[in-house]
């Protein structure tokens, strides 16, 4: 019974030939390209993401690295010091996606 119904759909109810199918096939050249593998894409907004994030971290190391190395010897260790590191850190990537054309100057 199902033969019988995929037989009459594929039939031309006029003639009672097969249909031709009038879709045009692919060049074999047009089925390799669409064969071919695809990297991975990643949106603009996570690649801008990604670069805040790294910004954030060497910024933060720099001046955690400074701080360790300059300041702890002469002056010893004081939590406002880190909070000032990461403030200041926070204050240079917090504005960009606000106002993406404006540099924050926070270190002048």
């Amino acid at each position: 019974m199902l033969d019988a119904a995929a037989t009459a759909a594929t039939m031309d109810a006029a003639a009672g030939q097969p249909r031709v199918e009038r879709r045009r096939r692919l060049s074999p050249t047009a089925l390799a390209v669409a064969n071919q593998k695809v990297r991975k894409a990643y949106s603009p907004i996570v690649i801008a993401g990604a670069v805040r994030l790294a910004d954030f971290v060497v910024l933060s190391a720099v001046g955690i690295a400074v701080y360790f190395g300059y300041v702890v010897p002469l002056d010893g260790f004081r939590w406002e010091y880190i909070a000032a590191i990461f403030g200041m850190t926070v204050a240079d990537a917090a504005p960009r996606p606000i106002c993406p054309r404006v540099k924050a100057m926070v270190y002048m």
